[in-house]
């Protein structure tokens, strides 16, 4: 009988469904699209996962690993294992044409183990194929760099003290999964060139890999076990192809964890509609379902009518939910699928439908349980009386709004990955859709109270507004949001625009070399001197690691399967990784301390027990250092104890010399150690020419052009920015929806009136600007604040996570106001065009 009754009220009610359907599955398509690219680009990672690591194992560090730890390696290996080295680092290239900053990546015989390297010649470099760069002076180079630098096939090039022919280009590398702000372009060398090219000195900066290919059978993630157990240092990285292919997803999914964000607000608008459509569908049953008590039904029975019934639509929803799936889905695979060498297809997959099926009768049920527990307070008797019937009758419940609250909670953290993004975001937009609301409801009481207003429609839609806060309060908070996202982006992006642009009246460098040695120091003054170039920043960096934190061994921490945090992911990071050291007299511009005293200084022994220890506060976060914690360092075999006496703040972009970990200085002054040097702005020609002199005259010395790092870094920050904007568009286009189906709704429950006002003599245009009245203040209103709260959080956000500067823009806000407001303008008009219009005579020949 239920499921007959269920059926029954959807079929006379199909307008109420469709519109119902149409709402949810607006706000579930940005949700389901992202989780189907998601699941493409998971199934893409782990299908090329050895093709990735190029091995099936793989143990890398950023120094030489000692005889016995390669002794305690070679133990774990099962018989039959075929082993192979890699090096990479940054190193100049120079040619008759420039020079530029590369990654160069040397290579043995056995390269690769897995995957393979199609050459623009045609040829693929696969297991076992020959390779013209091993025992000759050839060099295999990126696109990037052929594009850059104008270099064609059989042209030569000058890396540190070898003279290079180019024999091939790389156009595609299976080993390479993504290509974000890249700081150099990839070239590919014979290992046995390196000690004839100098490139690797005491101090300079590289990694060593030693790749693993097993005999069949053999279960890789046990051989790690075993080797973590040996090699305990935690600087010494070992990876299995599944890690290594986490680790590869691990940029791009940063990008999806704020998409996932914003379209939690697409969904929760569309759910705000649906909720607004179910109470008004609810209100109009009431009558019936009181008429079904007084013949026997049951409140329990009357409720599970209308639970089947919302999760009879919510199964509906996910059809179109597919549908508008399958045309986000292109749009976003082609700004994100950018960043990827894979040609990814993504449909929508039986988990993204699963997960689209679940969140669809789920939040359909949430949506329409606060309004469904008002049957129970439902009196049959009211049949007898005058009085309507009214949903908001009846003792007001918090509980039924617990579910959709922990639903909303549970989906900020699983998309975000974190619970500190999550809770952070769960918490910034309650209290932002509380602000919407409050603001909301003072201005539609001061509209309701305004005197003076001549025109009677006017006064007339003002005193109505006030009279339905209710409706009126959900199409507010829908644009303010909309308003918000749509806004914050363009803010975000002028600002660190601003930041980064580097230009002669900036404290930007435009140069920034590394791995200098102590005695090339005066070598490379002469040369600025030479070039007039004043430098910035000189600063002495030494390698170093943790062996204790307060007398406890500092242990590496090896991350685990299944769901983890972003916290939990760069915690294990920076855990198994070395450190960089460094000191100075004073704080740089772009360093303030916010905790703690300055560092006393100069090192005296018979003054200080200790060294002290400058970290930076994030780095301390993610470590859990605090201040007074004692942490032991291992400098190059020598123990160096330091105290934490202070953390500081790091403004990055300032692409200034900067350290998570300052020393007091005087400490490791003698400690061998490389230098890092900055130098200021100068023009695109005297810039390249500095960068091929010093490439000629110190071969070791790498340079990265600051500009061109910028540009490429804006660049990519401009393609990312694309999707977000898409997802918020999504939203907003969502808010329009919610404004058109309470305008509806709300036009048809006031059909009467209107009517009745027709007939006291108000014209077709009068009733049509009484309407369009209401709706253009909430929509002005509305998306003013919502511009005005996103300069705040754009503010916030860019002074929290970004640590930058903000610069203010006043076009986009106030363009954003007045489209927004024109489109609900015009939304407004075309809901209520065909009752506005209907002949006041049709509705007194109707039966009331």
């Amino acid at each position: 009988m239920i499921f007959k009754l269920a059926i029954r009220e959807l079929v006379r009610s199909w307008r109420f469904g469709l519109f119902f359907i149409f709402n949810l599955s607006l706000g579930l398509t940005g949700f389901v699209s992202l989780q189907a690219f998601n699941v493409t680009l998971q199934d893409e990672l782990q299908k090329n996962a050895k093709n990735i690591l190029s091995a099936d194992l793989s143990v890398s560090a950023r120094r030489e690993l000692t005889e016995a730890e390669q002794e305690a390696m070679k133990s774990v290996l099962p018989p039959g294992t075929q082993t192979g080295r890699i090096y990479e680092f940054f190193a100049m290239m120079n040619s008759a044409k420039g020079s530029r900053l590369v990654m160069v990546k040397a290579i043995d015989d056995s390269y690769p183990f897995y995957g393979a390297l199609n050459m623009g010649s045609g040829k693929d470099i696969a297991p076992g194929s020959a390779k013209d760069i091993i025992n000759s002076h050839k060099v295999w180079i990126y696109p990037e760099l052929q594009q850059q630098m104008n270099l064609q096939v059989g042209e030569r090039m000058q890396v540190g003290k070898l003279d290079l022919e180019i024999s091939d280009i790389v156009a595609r590398d299976e080993t390479q999964t993504f290509r974000m702000a890249s700081l150099a372009p990839r070239i590919y060398v014979d290992m046995k060139l390196l000690p004839e090219s100098g490139l690797i000195q005491f101090g300079s900066t590289y990694t060593q890999a030693y790749q693993f290919k097993f005999p069949e059978g053999t279960d890789g993630d046990k051989v790690k076990e075993r080797m973590y157990e040996k090699l305990t240092d935690a600087a010494i990285s070992v990876n299995t192809p599944n890690s290594a292919s986490e680790d590869s997803g691990r940029q791009l999914g940063y990008l999806s964890d704020y998409l996932g964000l914003v379209a939690i607000i697409a969904l929760f608008m569309s759910a705000l509609g649906a909720a607004y459509i179910y109470r008004m569908f609810l209100y109009s049953r009431m009558k019936e379902i009181a008429i079904l008590r007084t013949l026997g039904l049951q409140s329990v029975q009357a409720v599970g009518v209308y639970v089947l019934q919302a999760s009879l639509l919510g199964l509906l929803a996910t059809i179109p939910t597919v549908a508008f799936s399958e045309i986000v889905l292109p749009v976003l695979t082609k700004v994100l699928g950018s960043f990827t060498p894979f040609d990814l297809k993504p449909t929508v997959s039986i988990e993204a439908w699963g997960l689209c099926l679940l969140m669809a009768v789920l939040g359909s049920f949430v949506v329409s349980l606060p309004f469904l527990m008002k049957i129970y307070d439902l009196k049959a008797a009211k049949l007898f009386s005058e009085e309507k019937f009214a949903v908001n009758e009846g003792k007001f419940r918090v509980w039924p709004f617990i579910p959709a609250i922990l639903l909303f909670y549970g989906l900020s953290v699983q998309q975000a990955h974190s619970w500190k993004i999550g809770s952070a975001f769960a918490g910034s937009l309650v209290a932002t859709i509380a602000i919407l609301l409050v603001t909301g409801y003072f201005a539609l009481k001061f509209a309701g109270r305004l005197q003076g207003v001549r025109l009677w429609f006017l006064k007339f839609s003002f005193l109505g507004l006030s009279r339905r806060a209710g409706a009126s309060l959900a199409v507010f908070v829908a644009l303010g949001l909309g308003a918000l996202l749509i806004n914050i982006l363009p803010q975000l992006k002028n600002s660190l625009q601003s930041d980064l642009q580097v230009d002669q009246t900036t404290a930007l460098p435009s140069l920034f070399m590394f791995d200098i040695q102590d005695e090339q120091v005066e070598g490379i003054k002469q040369v600025l001197t030479s070039n007039q170039v004043e430098t910035l920043a000189l600063s002495p960096m030494v390698r170093a690691r943790i062996l204790k934190v307060n007398g406890v061994d500092y242990e590496r921490k090896i991350e685990g399967q299944g769901f983890k945090t972003r916290e939990e992911e760069r915690e294990a990071r920076f855990r198994n990784r070395g450190m960089n050291l460094s000191y100075r007299e004073s704080l740089s511009d772009s360093e303030e301390i916010v905790e703690g005293r300055p560092i006393a200084g100069t090192f005296d022994p018979e003054k200080h027990k200790i060294a002290e220890l400058s970290v930076e506060q994030r780095f301390a976060d993610r470590m859990n250092f605090k201040i007074g914690d004692r942490v032991i360092f291992d400098v190059q075999g020598v123990d160096v104890e330091g105290e934490v006496v202070n953390l500081r703040k790091v403004r990055w972009t300032s692409f200034q010399p900067n350290f998570f970990v300052l020393v007091q200085n005087g400490v490791l002054n003698d400690a061998p150690k490389t230098f890092i040097w900055a130098l200021p702005t100068m023009s695109a020609e005297k810039r390249m020419a500095l960068q091929s002199e010093l490439a000629q005259k110190f071969a070791n010395v790498s340079v990265i052009d600051v500009v061109r790092t910028v540009d490429d870094a804006l660049k990519t920050a401009d393609k990312m920015s694309w999707s977000l904007e898409l997802m918020a568009y999504l939203a907003l286009f969502t808010g329009y929806i919610v404004l058109f189906s309470i305008v509806r709704s709300q036009i048809k429950l006031r059909r009467w009136e209107m009517n009745m006002l027709k007939i006291l003599g108000a014209s077709h245009r009068e009733v049509a600007g009484f309407i369009l009245t209401e709706f253009a203040f909430l929509a002005l209103v509305s998306s003013f604040l919502g511009a005005f709260l996103s300069v705040g959080v754009s503010y916030g956000l860019n002074r929290v996570i970004f640590e930058g500067g903000f610069r203010f823009s006043l076009t986009q806000p106030l363009l954003s106001v007045a489209i927004i407001t024109g489109l609900s303008l015009l939304i407004s008009f075309l809901a209520s065009a065909d009752i506005v219009k209907e002949s006041a005579l049709s509705i007194l020949r109707e039966e009331k």
